[in-house]
């Protein structure tokens, strides 16, 4: 057996012992297990509770009025019992959310048109998954806001979709976004299984996403096996692309834009099918890169390419809507990086972001824990509490800077601005 034999036979073997989607997620739940609870409440729920006081300042209702509704709520099963802290009644955000469904509260959609927006640059490490990330937490723990929210992961190597699932049930739909594009393709899918039980692709797109530590934050996963869409699309007559790249914008992002508000897709660091598919259901897209030099001659390239592309996409590109690029991951300390900022807002210009994420040990901190810096607190002592104000500070002022601009090009008919 020459070399080349010995490495297709590893190959088969270690195929062969490829788990599933389904086993992945089971055993990502069961790890992520841990005592980090406090009064009895998982440390990630517990760090976004809301005391009383708060709330009715949000409500604008006086203590008193508000105490006495939340009393009845609690009474009528709307809500559960709050988490006592000292003198403080602490409220879960999944309550949080009964709350504001029970009093009407104004939702996003009521005024605004559901948008799909993806991070993109085919350098990779240029902070994609962060910035998608914190992005749609920052906007999910928006009370005025009041949207749904979810993150779609296309990258098939990611795994932020697996760590921000909070729990797997046995009866969920496992599929991802790749599986629900090529499932009519695929005899054998898992997809198509449920079709022929007879599910529409309504009732099994509904289903695909898994919910979060926060009420309003979902999420569709990727996996490796995703990978196989590039072949599927190289493998097709010509003619039967089109139709490959546009069922996601077609089929799919219909039926998730009746539940959410904001989609936001984490796209992997390449040029191919996989991203181009992404593209064609786009209302916009933030390219996130770093203030260094390769990042920008790199990003450079992609600028060219992605134009040239879009001229010969199916829609020509008139799909987007909003394109902004985003410096990330800036040390405002570093000269050689001040010289690179300038040179993004020199070039860049109207789509450059005036706002940007700062580099800050807080993001790896978070990351360590399968959180965003949005989900830590000072007192857990993950990192100095210098740099997760740096950190945090820099994520709302791009995050507010982020929605103003969705909001913009997103007011619904009938709807004064």
């Amino acid at each position: 057996m020459n070399l080349l034999e010995k490495i297709a036979l590893v190959g088969q073997r270690m195929k062969s012992e490829q788990i599933s989607l389904k086993e992945s997620l089971a055993l990502s739940s069961r790890i992520s297990v841990s005592d980090d609870t406090i009064d009895g409440v998982d440390r990630l729920i517990y760090n976004h509770c809301l005391n009383k006081k708060s709330l009715a300042d949000f409500f604008r209702k006086s203590r008193n009025t508000f105490g006495k509704m939340i009393a009845d709520m609690e009474e009528a099963k709307v809500i559960g019992a709050p988490i006592f802290q000292n003198k403080n009644h602490l409220y879960t955000r999944f309550d949080v959310q009964n709350i504001m469904d029970h009093l009407g509260y104004p939702a996003y959609r009521d005024s605004y048109h559901s948008r799909v927006i993806i991070t993109q640059n085919y350098k990779g490490g240029t902070g994609k998954s962060t910035t998608s990330i914190s992005i749609a937490t920052a906007a999910a723990l928006d009370l005025n806001l009041n949207a749904k929210v979810l993150v779609i992961e296309w990258d098939p190597q990611g795994s932020i979709g697996s760590s921000m699932i909070r729990s797997v049930q046995e009866d969920d739909v496992f599929l991802t976004a790749v599986d629900a594009i090529l499932g009519i393709y695929e005899d054998n899918s898992d997809y198509k299984k449920y079709l022929d039980l007879g599910f529409t692709e309504a009732e099994i797109i509904n289903n695909m996403p898994f919910s979060t530590h926060l009420p309003n934050l979902d999420v569709i996963t990727a996996f490796p096996t995703d990978a196989r869409f590039k072949d599927r699309y190289w493998q097709m007559a010509k003619e039967d692309r089109t139709e490959l790249l546009l069922r996601f914008r077609n089929v799919i992002l219909p039926v998730l834009k009746t539940k959410y508000d904001l989609i936001i897709i984490d796209t992997p660091p390449e040029d191919s099918p996989l991203i181009w598919a992404a593209d064609e259901g786009a209302d916009g897209i933030l390219v996130a890169v770093s203030p260094r030099e390769y990042d920008y001659a790199s990003t450079t390239d992609f600028m060219i390419t992605l134009s040239e592309r879009f001229k010969q996409s199916p829609n020509k590109g008139e799909n987007i809507k909003w394109f902004k690029v985003l410096a990330v991951n800036v040390d405002d300390k570093s000269p050689y990086e001040r010289i690179v900022l300038d040179k993004l807002v020199r070039t860049v210009q109207d789509l450059f972001l005036t706002t940007n994420i700062k580099n800050s040990e807080a993001f790896k901190a978070a990351a360590s824990k399968g959180r965003t810096v949005l989900d830590i607190k000072k007192s857990e002592e993950l990192c100095a509490p210098k740099q997760l104000d740096i950190a945090e500070q820099s994520v709302m002022a791009v995050y507010q800077q982020f929605i103003n601009e969705i909001k913009s090009f997103s007011v619904k008919e009938g709807v004064e601005k």
